[in-house]
């Protein structure tokens, strides 16, 4: 049995672009991607989120289909938030040609009393006023993680900083860890994020995998750097990140209450990069949506033994 968690961020409608082709009018948000992929060990999970009226009805069914309780979407008059996104030839960049969140803008977040129990809240990358809501409503909650984006750091940077400091797990890409510190490396990054308030900070880096940052109660830093799974084809990285970041906290779930060790946290790193690997290669979340159990330990076993470390390395030391 896992603890229940709740998602709370983004379920929109995406536009992609890329060198490898264009999608227009697929799934997207950052709750469709993660909590998917916390359904591979969760056995609960509660969506809060709003849609607007025009949000394609299979989509629901498709999410529904693979276990997301979706009580706590709210539905309203209007559009539903939108996103077109172009990727260069290196796909680690991208730029947004537009964007409409009005129906983020204008939520007013309300959790759901049946909800407020969850001892797990994931707050993925949207407004910072509305995650801190989420907080707010849900003060028990014993682990609680978090997600931003780069218009967050330079339009409201107060909250943020309120944000993570609510927050046991911390996550950002690097360009937007090392904007946010005004650091120049990763590891400088990621302990400003701990002065900040978080216990762990997870610095996502795309095809170049994520490093984790912790620290010990005597001061002492840790770190667990961890590669990408190396796909032959890369179609569209939309959504990895939050793929990543529910998979994590889908796996944390499922141990007992309370803060993770940094070992279950490097755990929780490897699961939510296997995870992450199957989103890009497809348009929005087809893969994501197609993966099993048995696809995901199948490709976890290929990437554990890529990335064991020769016993005879120990020899050295």
């Amino acid at each position: 049995m896992s603890l229940p968690l709740h998602i709370t961020g983004t379920i929109g409608i995406d536009t992609i672009i890329t060198p490898r082709g264009r999608a227009e009018g697929v799934l997207g948000g950052s709750v469709s991607f993660a909590a998917v992929a916390a359904l591979l060990f969760a056995d609960r999970v509660d969506a809060v989120s709003i849609i607007g009226e025009d949000f394609p009805v299979h989509y629901e069914e498709a999410l529904a289909a693979k276990g997301l309780c979706m009580d706590g979407v709210e539905r309203k008059k209007g559009p539903s938030f939108a996103w077109t996104g172009e990727y260069f030839d290196n796909m680690n960049k991208r730029r947004t040609v537009c964007a409409n969140d009005s129906v983020m803008l204008d939520w007013q977040v309300n959790v759901q009393e049946a909800l407020r129990s969850h001892p797990v809240l994931v707050c993925c990358c949207m407004v910072p006023a509305q995650q801190l809501k989420c907080m707010e409503q849900c003060p028990d909650a014993s682990l609680v993680l978090s997600d931003s984006m780069d218009k967050w750091l330079r339009r409201q940077p107060e909250l943020l900083d309120a944000v993570i400091s609510r927050s046991h797990i911390t996550m950002m890409n690097e360009d937007e860890a090392k904007e946010y510190a005004g650091a120049s490396t990763i590891l400088e990054a990621g302990e400003f994020l701990l002065s900040r308030g978080a216990t762990y900070a997870v610095v996502k880096q795309g095809e170049y995998g994520a490093t984790l940052i912790g620290r010990e109660k005597d001061g002492r830093t840790r770190i667990f750097r961890c590669p990408a799974y190396p796909l032959k084809t890369l179609v569209d990285p939309t959504g990895a990140g939050d793929t990543f970041l529910g998979a994590l906290a889908g796996y944390l779930s499922t141990l007992p209450e309370g803060l993770p060790s940094f070992e279950d946290m490097k755990r929780g790193i490897v699961y939510g990069t296997v995870a992450a690997s199957f989103t890009c290669e497809s348009f929005s979340a087809d893969a994501l949506l197609s993966m099993t159990p048995e696809t995901f330990r199948g490709r976890l076993a290929e990437y554990t033994e890529m990335c064991s470390i020769p016993a005879a390395c120990n020899s050295w030391i």
